[in-house]
């Protein structure tokens, strides 16, 4: 933003959105403003946030997060800047901030400040010198004499500091790592030389930090150093202010520390999406392939081709960790399928590495519906990316779910950092389910040639081999679980978004299940696809969460997690078994599974449009349809007289 007259007019194009209490509107104008990047501007977007919390919340465009500061340092001038950050990513964040140097006492003590906040999210924000004040005096000399002892004994505090955490609360927690230094005594030789040099060591110390949060459930590492090496460490920090007022960060640092404090904790609540659907003239390679043919698109490894190499090498890594790659394109068939012949030893990726195609002269945004609709997919799991400006704002305008990238047609060598600057595809784990996942998206074209030339569904699902096995949610691993409790839309009865933590509960409470199922067949290994989370109250058994994977919706799969659960409750003495339905925006196609399944509607609704349905397990029992196979719990049983049919 150039001129202080733009300046003007997106403020009070923003007052005016506060006036009319517009909250997209006050978001966009609010990114507007902040691309002049002045302190200024930033408080005043704060101020105006803070007068839309209700109506963001409201309208839907940002969720609330309880959020609890546990610190070791001054934060309170950076707040504003995270109020802001977090608006944008699409949180309220109802801050709290725990004592100066207290952050043992909140951490370690029942019934602190900490406890009695209930924080959904909690900030661990503490400097190397409360994590480990003795490394710079030990590292000094070079010899490393007890440094790695010292470092054992810190990770061994903040470990129980944690775990002790965890025992009493669910809030999830993002913990703060330390900056490497940018001056030590022994200079950038020393450091860059000397095993135990403290750089060495402070780079040591955040490795077995973020190794220690891997252990903790609902726990991740914010890499600050990482965020500091990109800004420059030099400039990180102000001594004077440092050692006048303990504020860790320059003034000048305040919006990038919060940028990347927010993005590392929405991996605690938000999933990833799962496709890139890439344009490919001017994007994939360069040219138009219409006008240039296939001997005059730029690729291969001369500039200006390895720009777009990159882009295809960074497109096949986002592939091998399972994200979905797909083309949309405005061409020939026939012409793109020549040009992946001609050009293949210049280009990183083959045709056959995009999962699936939509290649012609139909719209943009039909091909998207089309693509959501063959790969079973919610269109808010698409990021689209694309050089033509029109087209963008096309998905934009008729597709507001998907997330748009314009690549720079210009500017070719920006558009990979583009793409690596935002937050689409973060996560703090990835399960080999995921890495799998564009294997069983081909399997899937197997099954529906198979489907299409059989005569009956029964037919079909028999010539399947469908293989079910049932764990612990826990075991599934637990990092799936919480996975699909955050991703799953369509077959979701409660779309619940339970945590590590909470799933943990119902997984060790007396009476509880969480049970998570893995589903294979004849053409592959669909991986943990569906997930019950159950409690036992009395004689009665409460599915609290029943979900499953769009990719795996009627072939019996269901009926099967529901009458192991069925078969559990019984066993664990419950008499009637308890099913809600909370009406979504996207979970109509599991709207009538309690009643199909002989469930009773119970006269009585409970808040936020559930609606409550009972079994009575003395007279009935669900039971698997009988082209399952089933493994995995013994206690399973097939009962031919109490028969419910999927």
């Amino acid at each position: 933003m150039e001129s202080n007259v733009d300046r003007q007019e997106v403020r009070q194009a923003l007052s005016d959105a506060v006036r009319n209490e517009d909250a997209r509107a006050v978001l966009r104008h609010a990114q507007e403003l902040l691309q002049s990047r002045r302190p200024a501007d930033t408080m005043f977007c704060a101020s105006a946030l803070r007068n839309m919390r209700v109506a963001l919340v409201k309208q839907a465009v940002c969720r609330p997060l309880k959020t609890f500061v546990v610190r070791s340092v001054t934060v309170e001038p950076i707040l504003p800047f995270l109020t802001v950050e977090a608006a944008l990513a699409g949180y309220v964040l109802d801050i709290e901030i725990g004592g100066y140097g207290t952050y043992m006492d909140e951490m370690l003590t029942p019934q602190s400040s900490l406890d009695r906040s209930q924080a959904e999210l909690v900030l661990v924000l503490l400097d190397l010198e409360e994590i480990s004040g003795r490394l710079p005096d030990l590292c000094a000399s070079g010899l490393g004499t007890d440094v790695e002892a010292e470092i054992a004994d810190s990770i061994a505090r903040v470990g129980q500091m944690l775990r002790t955490y965890r025992d009493r609360n669910a809030g999830r927690l993002v913990v703060q790592g330390c900056v490497v230094p940018d001056n030590t005594s022994l200079g950038p030789v020393g450091d860059g030389n000397l095993k135990h040099s403290l750089v060495n060591a402070v780079k040591e110390l955040n490795r077995q930090m973020l190794a220690v949060c891997t252990t903790v459930s609902d726990c991740v590492f914010f890499d600050v150093d990482e965020i500091a090496a990109r800004y420059g460490r030099a400039n990180w920090r102000d001594a004077r202010l440092f050692l006048a007022s303990r504020l860790p960060i320059s003034a000048g640092a305040f919006e990038t520390y919060a940028r990347g404090l927010v993005r590392t904790m929405s991996v605690l609540f938000r999933a990833p999406r799962k496709v890139l659907c890439t344009d490919l003239d001017n994007t994939l390679w360069g040219g138009v392939l219409g006008e240039d043919g296939p001997h005059g698109i730029v690729t291969g490894s001369a500039f200006p081709g390895n720009c777009y190499l990159e882009y295809q090498r960074y497109l096949k890594q986002l592939g091998a960790r399972g994200i979905l790659l797909a083309l949309v394109s405005k061409n020939n068939e026939a012409d793109v399928e020549e040009a992946f012949q001609f050009r293949a030893a210049d280009l990183a990726v083959r045709l056959d590495t995009f999962v699936a195609k939509k290649i012609g002269w139909n719209e943009k945004s039909d091909a998207l519906r089309d693509l959501a609709k063959d790969l079973s997919l919610g269109l808010d799991s698409f990021v689209f990316v694309d050089d033509s400006p029109t087209e963008c704002e096309a998905i934009r305008q008729y597709l507001p779910e998907v997330a748009v990238v314009q690549a720079p047609a210009d500017k070719p060598w920006e558009l990979v950092p583009m793409l690596a600057d935002k937050w689409f595809f973060d996560s703090a784990a990835i399960t080999e389910d995921d890495v799998n996942r564009s294997k069983e998206y081909e399997a899937q074209v197997q099954r529906d040639t198979l489907r299409d030339t059989t005569t009956s569904r029964d037919e079909f699902l028999q010539s399947l081999g469908i293989i079910c096995t049932f764990v612990s949610a826990v075991d599934a691993p637990l990092a799936r679980s919480v996975q699909l409790l955050a991703k799953t839309n369509q077959f979701n009865l409660t779309t619940r978004r339970h945590s590590a933590t909470q799933v943990e509960h119902y997984a060790t409470a007396a009476g509880g299940q969480a049970v998570a199922v893995r589903v294979r067949d004849r053409f592959g290994d669909a991986g943990v696809v569906g997930l019950a989370l159950v409690a036992q109250d009395g004689d009665q058994c409460v599915i609290d969460s029943f979900l499953l994977s769009c990719r795996v919706i009627g072939r019996g799969i269901e009926t099967a997690l529901l009458s192991l659960v069925a078969q559990r409750a019984a066993k664990m003495g419950g008499k009637w078994l308890i099913g809600e339905y909370v009406e979504s925006k996207k979970n109509a196609p599991c709207a009538d599974f309690y009643p199909q399944h002989g469930f009773e509607r119970v006269a009585e609704s409970g808040g936020a449009g559930s609606i409550f349905y009972r079994l009575d397990l003395t007279e009935r029992m669900p039971i698997s349809p009988a082209w399952l196979t089933i493994e995995g719990d013994p206690t399973y049983e097939f009962a031919a007289d109490t028969i419910v049919t999927s």
